[in-house]
């Protein structure tokens, strides 16, 4: 079982060496935060080829919801498609410091299309939002987590059943927080086919 496992590893690291993955900023975002998620997606994905754009996209003036004081991810999402896929990478993550909703829900961490692109918001992530100390190791973790959840939905996965799995559903902070940086035991092995029929 040990061998079948070792098996299993070597050809997710042989298959993932296909995927390209490019982060761009949208709007200002600090080099630092790019850097980290950058660095924890090439953790969670080894062998993947993750990179920083060096180009910052703006907010798109007809994302915002001035009566909701938000901008719609989804108009941005087609922004990123328009304009940084796929000349840039396979998959297109995008960070921004902006609060983002989708018409359906108050807000949303982030948000992900069928074409490989995704943008994530730093927004509600730092812990000064919600009346708390500064904190930038949780800061970090929680981007790293929802950058990697929105690339999960990139690769095919829906939203998991398993509130440890970083594909379970972030009605909260809280749900972020509990979550791992990692796809449990049933979400893992999809990844692995997703990325196969990317070859």
């Amino acid at each position: 079982m040990w061998a079948a496992h070792r098996l299993n590893q070597a050809l997710i690291i042989v298959l993932l060496r296909r995927l390209r993955i490019a982060i761009i900023r949208v709007g200002h975002v600090e080099g630092g935060i790019l850097e980290r998620i950058q660095f924890s997606l090439s953790e969670v994905f080894p062998e993947t080829n993750a990179f920083v754009v060096s180009s910052i996209m703006p907010l798109p003036d007809d994302a915002y919801n001035p009566r909701r004081g938000q901008y719609h991810s989804s108009r941005i999402l087609s922004c990123i498609r328009a304009g940084h896929q796929p000349a840039h990478g396979d998959r297109v993550l995008g960070v921004t410091e902006a609060d983002l909703y989708v018409p359906s829900l108050n807000f949303v961490f982030g948000e992900a299309g069928r074409d490989g692109s995704a943008i994530i918001s730093l927004f509600r992530l730092r812990p000064e939002f919600y009346g708390e100390p500064r904190d930038v190791r949780l800061f970090l973790e929680r981007a790293s987590k929802e950058a990697v959840h929105e690339l999960g939905h990139t690769l095919g996965l829906g939203h998991c059943t398993d509130p440890g799995c970083v594909m379970f559903f972030s009605n909260s902070i809280i749900d972020t927080d509990r979550k791992n940086r990692t796809f449990c035991k049933a979400c893992h092995p999809r990844v692995l086919q997703n990325v196969e029929k990317l070859g």
